[in-house]
């Protein structure tokens, strides 16, 4: 939402008279404490909010701050989180009533509910690949591959990941910072929005906590489409329909010396899933088909993490902050149709970050290093896809998968540099400035740890195998390293009611060799110079993600060789997929945006928002694996975005509780010319060809947009809190619009063909009741709901043949049960 309707204020009632300055950028509440005794007077501190941090909090309403600076930022704090019901507690549950958020129905874990993997989401219509996501304002996004969920079973060389490099348990993070439009020119590589999770800061308090939360399919109601039901039943991939699954966290907040503070957050999410896997006797004198089991296993989804931080105060105005990171997801999988056929899809990522703070007699100095490994494997029990026919017609054909070890390894350094000027006057004008450099040099590689092969072959009857085909991919390390380099500066010139931001970015890489400069420009007006009525306008440019996928494809290639091909031995080098990026420019997206915010009482404040995206030079694959292939810049996307809100500025109290809510009610429209969920190494589609959408055939970019589209969303939360009782409330709203469904319909005659279905609107009401009792200090009880009403509707199409499986229904009502204890 607008910055002047998002800002975050501290506990008490906002005066009228207090004229918010518009030039200065918020200091984020997890670095109160520790920076406190720094910023003093400074123009980036007008109010410094105090955090008391506990390892259980309690579940109340979101407090009320009063702010006199500009955010641009929807802020998720801690409060705010322990009041929301809380599923899988990862980032993409927490941030999906944004208005600017749309996930995609389509791609819905609703069939795949045990799964802990996070949903991908699109912000203003832009690729779902294309949000940059930070740890304390450290990337970790994952640049490689991360369109590849492969729920399937596995395929040569392609390997499944995530955006979200780390997979963060929201336990552990204190303040979560959603960028959708107006984004401060210190952030880049995105065409979507930036989602920045702050990590719990350390107090001193010296209290550790304990939480444990519980869930399991007997506690969740699940539909899924008859054509799926022995998928699901089975637990094949991409399914689950039987589950448990047991979160556990802890935080531990110490005080090492008078200036230095620790704090160690450790968290185990677990879904144990039932996954029915067909086995071969190994008793019968030869393995074949026939002699085969079909067994029920208990299958892990487990993902751990490991924030560590440590935060002194030097004295002289320098502080510093150490922060370890540490996120792993193992996700077990067999294949039902498949002999002995299992694997492990992992996603890991580590990384170390320290910040350097320093306040001059100028203004704030801050300098950040990190470094971070962000993986992505497949680990498979054996290293060979093999069809394994018998010349003895009594013994049964079998199919077995497995290509070893491969893995996407992205290795990643920062550095960056800001300096905040104190305010400063030329003439009748105030100025705040600041300005900054940031570097990063990355290594990406796709990795094969041994030689995995593909065949067919025949058993004989005197015993040996007749081999008709078998291919080679050799084991082998290739990559990509490059280089980027951005600089930033920004000034805020305010003049009486009026202020000015004039900002740019300059950034170069030399991977594509490209100088892009990003302008962002944007003009605020406090009508009554009371702080009542705002409106804004804005203008930027941002540049896309980087294309690392892409630049692997070749060095991939290279490492497929024939060795047999119809029986006949020819060892025969593969095709090499040779690309070409020459006159590549990177993809952009231009934002216009309009804002406005009126306060409608001293409880009450009502926002509007208008934002409109051009994006520009996306990326289309032509050519092919003979002739090589070359990318061009024709993809584009226009999307229109309007917002109306309506939220609460402090408690109102009613029934003896206190209460605070929001409401949030979005149009959006989006026209595209190609597919926005192809990501990085999936083959583009010619925007230019004929297709046929119910019969009538079109050029491919005039199809309807399907994805990541909900034409029309309302969100609304209410929070009420019993304090006498020590009893917590808290309720999210959220409803869909009807929208049209696009489902493939095969492709005769090499034409694709697509049909479309109108589904229909849905509503979800999740609930949350949090009780403390005050004769048992320190326990918390927590009953969550989701989907209260169990509503269960079609979220998808079914599309044909092995598209099949996108079908999804609304997940119905889910059940957890929390139980914590601070100490």
């Amino acid at each position: 939402m607008p910055s002047s309707f998002d800002r975050d204020r501290a506990s008490g009632t906002r005066l009228a008279s207090a004229r918010p300055s518009l030039s200065a950028q918020l200091t984020p509440s997890i670095l109160a404490c520790a920076v406190t005794a720094l910023i003093g007077s400074s123009a980036m501190a007008q109010e410094v909010q105090g955090v008391t941090l506990s390892s259980v909090p309690e579940k109340e309403m979101p407090t009320v701050h009063v702010q006199g600076e500009r955010t641009d930022a929807r802020v998720y704090d801690r409060t705010e989180m322990d009041a929301t019901p809380e599923g899988n507690r990862d980032l993409t549950s927490l941030i999906s009533n944004h208005p600017a958020v749309r996930l995609d129905p389509s791609m819905s874990n609703s069939g795949n509910r045990g799964s802990l993997a996070p949903e991908s989401f699109s912000v203003h219509g832009e690729s779902p690949f294309q949000n940059q996501y930070l740890i304390d304002g450290i990337s970790g996004t994952n640049s490689i591959n991360p369109q590849s969920k492969q729920a399937g079973i596995p395929q040569v060389g392609n390997v499944p990941g995530f955006a979200q490099a780390y997979n963060v348990d929201t336990d552990l993070v204190d303040q979560v910072k959603v960028y959708d439009s107006r984004v401060p020119v210190e952030f880049g590589k995105f065409q979507g929005g930036v989602v920045d999770a702050r990590i719990k800061t350390p107090t001193g308090s010296n209290k550790i906590s304990i939480k444990r939360s519980f869930n399991s399919s007997n506690l969740t109601q699940q539909q899924v489409p008859d054509l799926d039901q022995e998928e699901w039943r089975n637990g094949e991939p991409g399914y689950s329909s039987a589950w448990k699954k047991h979160f556990t966290s802890m935080n531990g907040d110490f005080r090492l010396t008078e200036d230095t503070t620790a704090l160690i957050s450790l968290s185990r999410r677990e879904s144990q899933i039932q996954r029915q896997a067909r086995v071969l006797d190994p008793s019968a004198p030869i393995l074949n088909g026939k002699n085969s089991t079909q067994e029920m296993r208990d299958s892990k989804d487990t993902v751990d993490n490991l924030m560590a931080k440590l935060h002194t105060n030097w004295g002289g105005g320098t502080s510093s902050s150490l922060l370890l990171k540490y996120s792993d997801r193992q996700e077990n999988q067999v294949a039902n149709g498949y002999g002995n056929t299992s694997w492990v899809n992992r996603q890991k990522a580590m990384g170390l970050a320290f910040d350097l703070n320093q306040q001059l007699a100028s203004g704030k100095l801050t300098a950040t290093f990190g470094v971070d490994q962000l993986d992505s494997a497949r680990e498979s029990d054996t290293n060979t896809f093999v069809i394994q026919n018998f010349a003895d017609k009594s013994l049964s054909s079998y199919s077995s998968i497995g290509y070893g070890t491969e893995s996407l390894e992205q290795r990643q350094y920062t550095g960056k540099l800001r300096m905040d000027w104190d305010a400063f006057k030329t003439g009748s004008v105030q100025h705040k400035v600041y300005a900054g450099a940031q570097l990063q040099s990355t290594d990406a590689s796709f990795v094969r740890d041994q030689d995995a092969y593909s065949l067919v072959q025949t058993l004989q009857l005197n015993g040996t195998q007749k081999i008709t085909t078998r291919n080679r991919y050799g084991a082998g390390s290739v990559g990509v390293d490059y280089n980027s380099m951005g600089l930033f500066v920004s000034d805020t010139m305010q003049l009486g009611n009026w202020a000015l931001t004039a900002a740019a970015r300059l950034e170069r890489d030399d991977f594509l060799k490209n100088t892009n400069l990003s302008p962002r420009a944007r003009l605020d007006w406090d009508v009554l110079g009371n702080g009542r009525t705002q409106l804004g306008l804005g203008w930027s440019r941002y540049y896309g993600q980087d294309m690392l996928g892409y630049a692997l494809k070749q060095g991939k290639s290279a490492l497929f060789s024939q060795q047999i091909q119809k029986g006949v031995e020819i060892n025969k080098p593969g095709k090499i997929e040779y690309n070409s990026f020459d006159g590549v420019k990177t993809p952009h997206s231009d934002e216009w945006a309009f804002t406005a915010s009126q306060q409608l009482s001293s409880d009450l404040e009502a926002g509007f928002s208008y934002v409109r995206r051009a994006s520009r030079n996306g990326l289309t694959q032509n050519g092919s694996s003979d002739a090589g292939y070359y990318y061009a810049n024709g993809a584009s996307a226009k999307a229109e975005t309007a917002t109306i809100s309506l939220r609460t500025l402090r408690p109102w109290k009613a029934a003896a509780a206190h209460w605070t809510g929001r409401v949030d009610f979005s149009w959006q429209n989006v026209v595209r010319n190609h597919d926005s969920t192809l990501g990085w190494e999936s083959e583009e589609q010619a925007p230019d060809d004929f297709i046929v959408v119910n019969g009538v055939q079109m050029l491919r970019k005039d199809k309807p947009a399907s994805g990541f589209h909900v034409p029309r969303k309302l969100s609304a939360t209410i929070n009420g809190r019993w304090a006498q009782a020590g009893v917590t409330w808290g309720n999210r709203l959220n409803w869909n619009s009807a929208r049209t469904g696009i489902g493939f319909a095969g492709s005769p005659k090499g034409v694709d063909h697509f049909n479309s279905q109108r589904l229909s609107s849905y509503m979800t009401w999740d609930s949350s009741v949090t009780y403390q009792p005050h004769w048992a200090k320190g326990v918390t009880l927590s009953l969550d709901i989701l989907n209260v009403l169990n509503k269960r509707v079609p979220l998808a199409v079914p599309m044909a043949g092995a598209y099949v499986n996108n079908a999804r229904w609304q997940t119905g009502r889910e059940i957890w049960l929390t139980a914590g204890y601070q100490f």
